[in-house]
């Protein structure tokens, strides 16, 4: 028994050849195996072929020499002209048509290999979503499994916690600038996936730039956008091993838990640490989550971990306090993920617009904390600690009217700010722009 296998796959000119021959007594004198790589030019296919052949010599003349017609009766003596010739036609005649067997195979090789001489392999399916590790409550200290801490000794463990979960995730919070807008992400894979909000993000296939507490820098892609939700989702494009941390279990997460908020507000600034705020979630919903941990503009995209040094949420928005602010629920994230992983946008909101600047509320009206480089408001000559007292001629009080004020305002109109810097009073005109990419909050101005 002789068996002769070649299996090619088209494009990637994979091959493997067995080659089994089998003696009448059932020994099996020659056998071959080879799995062939892809070749990737002429040369290999050629080698892929030669291999095959060679692999074909020794059942060829087996089976040449078991042939009848090789047979010579014993009794019987012929001419050497007519023995070579019966060697010809017996021993060599199965080894040409194995031979054409081999020039097929070589055919089918040259022409894939003709069709796609340096083919590199492009990966279609989106990155799998990573899953949470497990973790248990009781690993906590006692501190955080209480209503509210009940002793200098519950602080001081409340402390030291926090400390060591700052130490092990800030690593992997970056500050984001997508088309001169400022926010904040959180790295969670090795290869580079970055957790981020929608209106960060602003729309798939924008070119990113993070920055890492350390300083360095890597280049970036947005992939999909889900402004329903104000998920967002990254990639750190350039080559490396990032930081990362773990995603945390909505169903495990709890009405009243400690939890971290950490960012970059104002975009990174490498005179400053990580600004982290500890609080506890006063809300909790399936895709959405508040907290009372202050936030402000450049937060936004940021990440909110529990107490196992694990994402829950993505900073949102804020609420009319800087001290009652949404995050979009890592479970809103798990639940779309197919379609960030492949760079889908749905959910568009209406356009917002901004004027590039937030800040915190004063006794005259609002006082500016960010003023976002390269926005319209920078632009226009505000300043951070610049006062805002009037909105068109309209006296301000607090930040929230100050936002509500932007927003009744459409893209491209002029408005006028009355401010005070130190002893000076001055009016300055600021255009509205559609807001792309601003970190301050998705209803922030």
């Amino acid at each position: 028994m002789r068996t002769w296998f070649c299996n090619t796959t088209a494009k990637s000119l994979d091959a493997s050849v067995l080659i089994t021959s089998v003696h009448n007594d059932g020994t099996r004198p020659a056998r071959f195996t080879q799995a062939l790589p892809p070749p990737k030019h002429a040369g290999a296919a050629m080698l892929a072929a030669f291999g095959l052949l060679a692999a074909l010599l020794p059942s060829a003349t087996l089976s040449a020499k078991e042939s009848p017609t090789a047979r010579q009766p014993s009794n019987q003596r012929s001419e050497p002209s007519s023995t070579s010739n019966r060697r010809f036609h017996g021993e060599f005649l199965p080894l040409r048509q194995e031979t054409r067997k081999v020039e097929t195979v070589l055919r089918l090789l040259f022409q894939d290999a003709k069709e796609t001489p340096n083919e590199t392999f492009t990966p279609t399916e989106p990155a799998p979503a990573p899953t949470p590790p497990p973790t248990r409550r009781t690993d906590l200290p006692r501190a955080f499994r209480k209503d509210t801490p009940g002793s200098l000794d519950d602080l001081k463990a409340i402390e030291e916690h926090v400390k060591k979960v700052v130490a092990r995730v800030s690593s992997s919070v970056v500050a984001v600038e997508v088309q001169g807008g400022s926010g904040s992400g959180v790295v969670i894979t090795e290869d580079g996936l970055v957790l981020c909000a929608a209106h960060v993000c602003d729309s798939p296939d924008l070119d990113v730039l993070f920055t890492f507490p350390d300083g360095k820098t890597a280049k970036g892609k947005t992939l999909g956008t889900n402004h329903e939700m104000d998920a967002g989702l990254m990639r750190i494009t350039d080559k490396g091993h990032w930081s990362h941390v773990d995603i945390g279990d909505i169903d495990r997460t709890r009405l009243g838990d400690w939890v971290l908020a950490l960012g970059h507000p104002g975009g990174f600034d490498p005179q400053r640490s990580m600004v982290v705020r500890l609080g506890r979630i006063i809300r909790l919903a399936s895709d959405m989550m508040q907290t009372d941990c202050t936030l402000i503009g450049g937060d936004s995209g940021g990440p909110l971990f529990d107490m196992h040094g694990r994402v829950v949420g993505i900073h949102s928005r804020i609420s009319n306090s800087t001290a009652a602010n949404f995050h979009v629920s890592i479970a809103a994230f798990q639940e779309t993920w197919g379609r960030l992983a492949k760079g889908d946008d749905w959910g568009r909101p209406v356009q917002e617009v901004w004027v590039g600047a937030w800040g915190l509320d004063h006794p005259e009206g609002c006082r500016l904390e960010i003023v976002n480089k390269n926005g319209p408001g920078e632009r226009a000559g505000l300043k951070v600690g610049d006062v805002v007292t009037k909105f068109n001629g309209h006296e301000l009080k607090g930040i929230e009217m100050f936002k509500q004020s932007v927003t009744r305002t459409k893209p491209g109109q002029k408005v006028t700010l009355d401010i005070k810097r130190d002893e000076m009073e001055l009016s300055v005109q600021v255009t509205v722009e559609p807001r792309r990419g601003f970190g301050g909050g998705r209803f922030g101005p």
